[in-house]
């Protein structure tokens, strides 16, 4: 998420225009669809939902201030992540917030949902709400919240990482929803979390993790490349071909399938009498660091 220099072949300048253009359809997705149909989203987007509630009653109850109090709650996770992640990524993921935060007060909510069945208002409320947090990702930007403090936790903790710090923070969430308003509003927005987690899925090729075997002569220029390139490991062993006798080199290496669709790209130049296999990890153990992007 946060690496511009390590993880993308792309200028800062798509990077950004891609962050945009996911901030509005994210946005779109909350004003739209999750708020008329009285929904809430998870993370810090349904905390400053529920926040907002308390400005019934008040002077502030016909404004729509969920985006200020999204951008509130997100200064001391930003403070944070300067201190522990470094101020470039900050500086974007800062943009980023306040985008958001103004598209959430801006964009007009409609009085009654645009779609009337419930359930199909959901589903399209959380995939609107998937595609912008997954092209978010692809453009190496953050929405803050959960995502910051899920990495921010996982460098001290081990055990922890962002889907379980999202996890644990979303449960207090719906769990809210349930008990001050109906069971059925808490699994509604639950099925539109659901629906949003398989679109990110799709989207972001981080998530899924792949095996690549690679035979070649030119086993020091490809590691040299995987190391210096996107920053992982490879181990190097030595055989023989059956038909040809000749000694060949095995180069084994463990990444995200979006890292691999670079290797892919860049395995031609490096050996083009090269021979890969790649397949899908289903689980990966011990010292293997997830990225968001």
């Amino acid at each position: 998420m946060f690496d511009n220099k390590r993880g993308t072949v792309r200028s800062g300048v798509t990077n950004f225009t891609i962050c945009c253009i996911a901030s509005v359809i994210y946005c779109l997705g909350v004003n739209f669809f999750i708020i008329p149909g009285g929904l809430y989203s998870g993370g810090f987007t349904g905390i400053s939902q529920l926040l907002s509630l308390l400005a019934r009653g008040t002077r502030l109850e016909p404004y729509n201030i969920r985006g200020i109090l999204y951008f509130i709650l997100n200064i001391p996770i930003i403070i944070l992540g300067w201190r522990v992640l470094g101020g470039k990524p900050m500086i974007k993921a800062g943009f980023t917030i306040l985008l958001e935060s103004a598209l959430m007060s801006l964009l007009p909510i409609p009085k009654e949902p645009i779609i009337s069945d419930a359930l199909t208002n959901t589903i399209v409320g959380g995939f609107f709400e998937g595609i912008g947090s997954g092209l978010l990702y692809i453009g190496y930007g953050s929405g803050g919240g959960t995502d910051v403090i899920g990495i921010v936790m996982s460098q001290k903790y081990r055990f922890l990482t962002v889907g379980k710090v999202s996890l644990a923070v979303n449960i207090v969430v719906y769990a809210v929803c349930a008990l001050v308003f109906n069971p059925e509003v808490a699994v509604y927005s639950i099925i539109a979390a659901f629906c949003s987690s398989l679109i990110i899925d799709k989207i972001h090729l981080q998530n899924r993790a792949v095996t690549v075997n690679i035979f070649t002569n030119k086993d020091r220029e490809i590691g040299n490349w995987i190391r210096d390139n996107i920053n992982r490991s490879a181990t190097i062993f030595t055989g023989t071909g059956v038909y040809s006798g000749a000694e060949r080199r095995l180069v084994i290496s463990v990444m995200s399938e979006y890292e691999y669709h670079r290797l892919k790209h860049a395995l031609p130049e490096l050996d083009p009498t090269a021979f890969a296999n790649v397949y899908k990890s289903s689980a990966v153990l011990g010292d293997f660091e997830k990225r968001l992007a």
